[in-house]
This record gives C-alpha cells, sequence and structure tokens, in this order.
C-alpha cells in the first residue's frame, strides 16, 4: 500500500474531502470524494465552533474509519481575505565552486527575512528564477559554476493567529494538519495545462464568498490576490432585491446550472413574477459590476494587463464559473478571453470539479519542498546563521 493523502478544502459553505494515494511511481490515484454542507467557516475563520466539528470533523473521522485509515495528518486548504503574496529576494555568496542545494536553501533564508513577523506565516513559496553574477538569470542554478546567487522568490503568507487557532481546533480533536495552502493553488496542479503556465495564464476562482487568483509565467507563480466577495454575495442581494428567500435563489441557480435557456423565449419565475431569461442575467450582471467596482478589481486588472504577458487568459473555477454567460461577463471586465477550467488528467468530471482544490494538494504536497525533511533542513540552516 502506497502513502494515502487527506486533503479538505473547506469552503465557506461546503467541505470538500479527497483521499488519495501515491503508489510507488509516484502516481497519484484518486481513492474517494466527499461533499458536505459547511456554514460553520467564514473567510479562514470557525464561527461555530460545534457545528464545525460536525460538519468538518466528524465526517472525516467517519470516512476514515470506513476505508481503515487513521487521519493523523491531514492537508487543507481554503480560501480567506487575510492570504497575501508578495515578491522578495535573497541574495548569498556561493559556498564552493558549484551551487549547492545548501546554497540555495540559504538564499531562500535570507529572502525570506525581511518578512519576519508575530502577526503573518509564510504559507507558500515558489522561486520565480535565479540570478547570477552580472545578473544572468537562470531556471535551475543547482550544480551551475557561480560566485554568487539570488533568487527573485514569491511568498504568499497568511494571519498567524488564525491560522494557529484552526490548526489547535484541528489537534484539540485528535487530527493534525500537516500543511496549508491557500485556494486555487492546489487547483492549478489539476486544471491547467503545462503549456498556458509556460505562457502566462490566470486562475480564478470565483467562489461563494472569496474571489482568488493567480498568476504563473514560465511555470511559476508570480502573482496572487484575494477578495472579500463572491456568487454569495450577489446571490443574497438578488433575493432582498427580489423579496424571495435565498433558498429559492439558490434553486434557481442550481436550474440554471444543468439547464440551457433560450435568451430571447425563456422565463424565470421568482415568487409571484416571471423574468425574462435576458432581464435576469442583466440583474446578475449588475450586481456583478457592483462588487466588481467596490473591490477595485478595474484597477487590478489594468495593472496585470500591464505588467504581465498572459495570452492564455483566464481559467474560472468555483460556484462563480456556473453563473449563466460568464464567460462574456468576466471578458468584458478582465479583457481577457475566459476558459470555463477541467480537470488535465480526467479525474473530475465537469459536476466534481468542485474537489479541484482538494485533490490538487495531494499533488502540492508530493511535488513541492513541503516535506518533513525540507523544514527540518531548514530550520538548521536557519540556527546555524543566526546562532
Amino acid at each position: 500500500m502506497g502513502k494515502k493523502f487527506f486533503s479538505l478544502d473547506i469552503g465557506n459553505r461546503l467541505l470538500k474531502l479527497c483521499i488519495s494515494e501515491e503508489d510507488e511511481s509516484g502516481k497519484i490515484s484518486l481513492l474517494t470524494k466527499f461533499t458536505r454542507s459547511a456554514d460553520s467557516f467564514n473567510n479562514g475563520e470557525i464561527i461555530d465552533q460545534e457545528n464545525f466539528v460536525n460538519e468538518v470533523i466528524s465526517p472525516l473521522k467517519e470516512v476514515a474509519y470506513h476505508i481503515n485509515e487513521d487521519p493523523k495528518e491531514i492537508i487543507v486548504s481554503f480560501s480567506s481575505s487575510y492570504f497575501n503574496g508578495q515578491r522578495t529576494k535573497g541574495k548569498v555568496p556561493v559556498s564552493e565552486k558549484y551551487v549547492t542545494e545548501e546554497d540555495i536553501r540559504k538564499c531562500f533564508l535570507l529572502a525570506k527575512t525581511s518578512l519576519l513577523s508575530s502577526n503573518t506565516e509564510i504559507l507558500f513559496e515558489e522561486p520565480i528564477s535565479y540570478f547570477f553574477d552580472g545578473g544572468f538569470k537562470i531556471r535551475d542554478p543547482l550544480g551551475m559554476e557561480a560566485r554568487n546567487l539570488e533568487v527573485d522568490l514569491f511568498v504568499i503568507q497568511g494571519f498567524k493567529p488564525s491560522l494557529n487557532r484552526l490548526r489547535d481546533f484541528f489537534k484539540a480533536n485528535d487530527v493534525k494538519i500537516f500543511l496549508i495552502v491557500p485556494n486555487p493553488l492546489p487547483a492549478s496542479y489539476v486544471v491547467l495545462p503545462k503549456k498556458e503556465k509556460e505562457l502566462g495564464v490566470i486562475l480564478v476562482d470565483f467562489g461563494y464568498k472569496i474571489f482568488s487568483f493567480a498568476i504563473f509565467q514560465e511555470g511559476k507563480l508570480s502573482f496572487y490576490q484575494s477578495v472579500q466577495f463572491g456568487l454569495g454575495d450577489i446571490l443574497e442581494d438578488l433575493a432582498l432585491d427580489l423579496g424571495v428567500n435565498l433558498q429559492e435563489i439558490d434553486a434557481i441557480f442550481d436550474q440554471l446550472k444543468v439547464e440551457k435557456l433560450d435568451r430571447k423565449t425563456s422565463k424565470i419565475k421568482i415568487g409571484r413574477q416571471k423574468y425574462s431569461y435576458s432581464k435576469f442575467i442583466n440583474l446578475i450582471e449588475k450586481k456583478l459590476s457592483f462588487y466588481w467596482k467596490k473591490n477595485n478589481l478595474n484597477d487590478i486588472f489594468a495593472k496585470i494587463r500591464e505588467n504581465f504577458r498572459l495570452p492564455a487568459g483566464i481559467y474560472l473555477i468555483g460556484g462563480g464559473a456556473y453563473i449563466p454567460e460568464i464567460e462574456n461577463l468576466l471578458k468584458r471586465y478582465t479583457h481577457y478571453p475566459i476558459k470555463i477550467a477541467t480537470d488535465q488528467n480526467g479525474v473530475l468530471s465537469k459536476e466534481e470539479l468542485i474537489y479541484a482544490n482538494s485533490l490538487g494538494m495531494a499533488y502540492i504536497y508530493q511535488k513541492s519542498s513541503f516535506n518533513k525533511n525540507f523544514w527540518e533542513t531548514i530550520r538548521e540552516i536557519f540556527l546555524r546563521i543566526f546562532k
């Protein structure tokens, strides 16, 4: 039996659990997946501890029990407006004639010293590029001759007190969180073609309460931002404006996910009134426009167009990806072509794409440097440098 990964994507409305397994060749197979309503978690915080146990902890243990596994260590992803991405640089003299792994790790450490804070914690890091003497740029410096090594590092940080509260709560319930990664980074391992990540692409996770997006160039993460608005804000506003309860708007939205309606002739019943399909879409667009402007997304995407070359455009996941005609709406605001993402490995169907971040956690754990030996080595280097 290979190593099993218990990965949780804790949404602001749904828990998505994947259990996957890595065989001896390194291939990851999805063993089971599970989703459940979860209203006890919002924007990276547990808002109702008792319900969180019922909605998250207990289902995790139940599923593990049925496959005869003990989920002592889990990997977790979620979306939060307190996640912050930024670039930092570090430069070190190469200890010998050729660059070693220790030179690279020292370079990483020095790059991150300027970010040390009691309130923030680095959750994800990736080198955008390395530089040798005289500014010569290279992707992989290991084993190459150089006198000095510099790294241009991209990191994502989170609010440490909130992260620690989450870890402590799981620990109190006999489960250890081994790794936390912000959405939609895990999904990028599932839905983004390698060619597009090389060319330049944006992955947007249009969630229920958080709108997150990550930019990849030359296969590397180079920009990340989260904004506190999502599909739920649009649906809640529609319910208030139209004088109906949220459950009715949810039901209409679920219907539109599976039915293709004619823009000219179709009618949608909301409460006691009937709206044309085109008028209903216009109502959604007005709400989207309001939140887009409120969160300065026009300015953000103007700066993105100015600073990044992204010919692959935008790949879209999340609940907002099911808004009717969302490709046209977002193209109008972002000025990028929009594609509704699919699983590049064919494991998840279109309807199962809600598991993209949860499944992607197994790939991110396997392929990145997030493992115990790495962090033990980093700790040793840190102690040697700053003792």
